[in-house]
């Protein structure tokens, strides 16, 4: 909210000589005071109790719209877009001129944003912003927030008489749709390890009940067991940063990984580790340290202190650098043409290791807690992103990557832990997307190149990097030992979707293509709105891929996300992402990162690991269940071992729905539990719903996830025949 890249485009606004309050629907936000139920949250100078001007009462608002700065308005209960046509608010410009921005808020996430008109110089004006023209006609919101446009210095403004317009129009009745939903089709296990988060609080792991924790991104390809040490890399200012343990003295024992696999386990969760193949730890001396000296290596264009801006804090170090510079200001022969420092010394900040370096941690470990036999750490995973290295390691790792040199380090990587723990599990090669999957960084970087293509691809058969790379997977195996157990990728959405910043956007457009994006995982019809801009088929296209090349490997996919936290129409693509994980068979999973505590994501989780509240998920095989408007409505199936059959129903659309579920036999005589969540509400039960003629008919709120707890009608069908035992895979 403090930056101007969520503006939306121009949206209609209508200006008005008074102001024409509607009816008693509408609802008052301010009329010389915040109204109850509103609470006060701007970061702007202002004043609630202004005595002059005003345009009724007593009071107005006085504030500053300076520097991105702005009044926020918080409702402590969400409210109903569809229940409010504009908001309405009286202005009066003192000196005028001044450009301010109205925005829907959620949670923090921007819905939308419309401009109000430039302020009258003199005199109360009162403007009508329209919600609908805005796309603001469906979900949930829980601010309003007046925020400068201009990032610069404006004069004081004054608002009063601050109202929500009520929407009178009659809303829609709901659209049916039908679900199908066939238990004898389609069937497949799920494996539960695909509900699995990477990092996270341990006493809410637990609490939820993720099955798998991985301790993996950027910062674990240089980090050092034996010091609890860590680099900060591209991420920030490539600094070695000393983690936090309970006894220094007593390292490499209660190491901030050790501390990860204890809690992990004691949760009773599986841990995925990443082991460094990159070549490098950072220093075992437990000190900050950071690659890009401006001493050693000349000015840069930013360091460590500047960027804090005039008031750094009083930790900074204002030596380290951030690797970038001017070659006509830094002339000391380590700024490069590009603006880049080249030529640092990597003994600054790291070592050299070899493979001893992983055996001996998984050694450690090993005497900790157990081989992963035993119960120990089960899954290792051979480094992260190592087409990214020259970017993100360039202090260390400037040259790309090839395909060669990929293979070599997965090698002796894997075989190091595999001689450590022959019982261990290994994943590789932990790409980092799509154009990953084809090519190296050293394709990457070869001028003129595609993502997809180079000659380091050529120099191998043509043959893109995945396919290759599983070849040697099974060329391994068949001299001795297989290396890699899983097949390893990482996958983000493009198009503005992933909210990697943990901002990303809730207007209207950007949802929608958030909730269609979902597709790329499977849909062999769907192009992805992004530069990717043709069909993913993520999920298919790598099982594929293993089938032809090395057979029998497992699928993870182990960094993903589909928005911010707590936003509406990311809570929808997580839990559909989920259900697809199932269906389509995806063997582990873990987002990027756990979803904070309480928020609507992290709803998405518990609707498959503890619907309830009591501990009970859904777990199972995958069955069929199609809906006839599946733009609209995604449905998925799973029955349990013990006859329940779960119905997971997204209502991805901006309307209510109406959904007739069916199936061959109907559905038994008990009613139906209901589960839900949406955006003004988390998950909890909604109630029942009993068959009509052997159907079930359930509502859905717009934009909503709702779980149908059924009995299997494929267990009614072996009980109407007399025979109660449990295998169905006859049918």
């Amino acid at each position: 909210m403090h930056s101007p890249r969520w503006r939306l485009g121009a949206a209609l606004l209508v200006s008005l000589s008074c102001v024409a309050l509607a009816a008693a629907q509408d609802l008052v936000i301010y009329d010389d005071t915040l109204a109850a139920g509103f609470q006060d949250w701007s970061w702007a100078t202002h004043d609630l109790a202004n005595g002059s001007p005003v345009a009724t009462g007593v009071f107005s608002i006085s504030w500053e719209p300076d520097n991105w700065e702005g009044l926020y308005f918080h409702s402590t209960t969400a409210l109903d877009l569809a229940d409010w046509q504009a908001v309405e608010v009286a202005v009066h410009g003192g000196a005028g001129g001044q450009l301010v921005d109205l925005s829907l808020v959620l949670g923090g996430t921007t819905l939308g944003t419309i401009p109000l008109d430039p302020a009258p110089a003199a005199g109360w004006v009162a403007q009508v912003l329209d919600l609908r023209a805005a796309g603001l006609s469906s979900g949930f919101f829980d601010g309003v927030v007046f925020q400068d446009r201009t990032g610069g210095d404006q004069a004081t403004l004054y608002f009063d008489d601050l109202v929500l317009v009520a929407d009178d129009t009659p809303p829609p009745p709901p659209t049916p749709v039908l679900v199908e939903i066939d238990p004898s089709a389609d069937r497949r296990p799920i494996d539960p390890r695909i509900y699995g988060v990477n990092f996270g609080d341990a006493v809410r792991m637990a609490e939820v009940g993720y099955p798998l924790r991985r301790w993996g991104g950027n910062a674990v390809t240089r980090y050092n067991w034996q010091a609890a040490v860590h680099n900060t890399a591209s991420d920030y200012f490539f600094q070695n940063i000393v983690d936090s343990v309970p006894d220094p003295t007593s390292l490499p024992h209660g190491s901030s990984s050790d501390q990860f696999v204890d809690e992990t386990l004691a949760a009773g969760a599986e841990v995925l580790m990443t082991a460094p193949a990159i070549g490098y730890t950072p220093l075992g001396v437990r000190a900050k340290r950071w690659a890009f000296s401006q001493a050693a290596y000349g000015p840069q264009l930013e360091d460590e202190c500047s960027f804090y801006g005039p008031s750094p804090p009083p930790w900074c170090t204002a030596d380290s650098g951030d690797g970038t510079c001017d070659p006509t200001v830094n002339t000391t022969g380590f700024c490069s043409p590009e603006g880049l420092i080249e030529g640092n010394d990597p003994a600054d900040t790291a070592v050299e290791i070899g493979p001893e370096f992983i055996e001996d941690w998984v050694d450690h470990l090993e005497g900790r807690v157990g081989s992963a036999a035993e119960g120990g750490v089960r899954y290792w995973a051979v480094d992260n992103e190592p087409m990214l290295w020259n970017s993100t390691h360039r202090d260390l790792f400037p040259a790309p990557l090839t395909y060669d040199g990929l293979w070599e380090r997965t090698l002796e990587t894997a075989l190091a832990i595999k001689a450590a723990d022959p019982s261990a599990e290994v994943l590789g090669p932990v790409v980092w997307g799509w154009c990953a999957f084809f090519s190296s960084a050293s394709d990457a970087a070869f001028p003129n190149g595609s993502c997809v293509d180079g000659p380091d691809r050529q120099a191998h058969g043509g043959l893109a990097l995945i396919p290759w790379y599983l070849e040697q997977v099974c060329t391994a195996a068949g001299q001795g030992t297989r290396p890699i157990d899983y097949l390893d990728v990482h996958f983000y959405p493009q198009g503005g979707v992933a909210g990697l910043d943990g901002s990303s956007s809730e207007d209207p457009v950007t949802a929608a293509r958030r909730l269609r994006s979902v597709a790329e995982l499977w849909d062999p019809s769907y192009v992805s709105e992004s530069w990717i801009a043709q069909p993913v088929e993520l999920i298919p296209r790598l099982r594929g891929w293993i089938d032809d090349h090395c057979p029998g490997l497992g699928l993870a996919i182990t960094e993903y996300k589909w928005g911010a936290d707590n936003g509406a129409s990311s809570a929808l693509a997580h839990a559909e992402v989920l259900a697809l994980f199932g269906r389509e068979g995806v063997d582990l999973a873990t987002r990027w990162v756990a979803p904070e505590p309480h928020t609507a994501v992290e709803d998405a989780y518990r609707l498959y690991l503890d619907y309830d509240g009591a501990g009970t998920g859904v777990e199972g095989t995958s069955v069929r269940a199609t809906s006839d408007a599946p733009e609209r409505l995604g449905s998925y199936g799973v029955e349990g071992s013990d006859g329940t059959l779960w119905i997971v129903l997204i209502n991805r659309d901006t309307v209510p729905l109406e959904a007739t579920l069916a199936a061959p036999g109907g559905f038994g005589d008990q009613p139906s539990l209901l589960y839900r969540f949406d955006a003004s509400q988390g998950l909890g039960p909604v109630g029942t719903v009993g068959p009509t003629s052997g159907d079930l008919a359930v509502e859905l709120p717009a934009r909503s996830v709702t779980l149908v707890v059924a009995e299997s009608v494929a267990t009614g069908r072996i009980f109407q025949d007399g025979f109660e035992s449990g295998d169905t895979t006859a049918w």
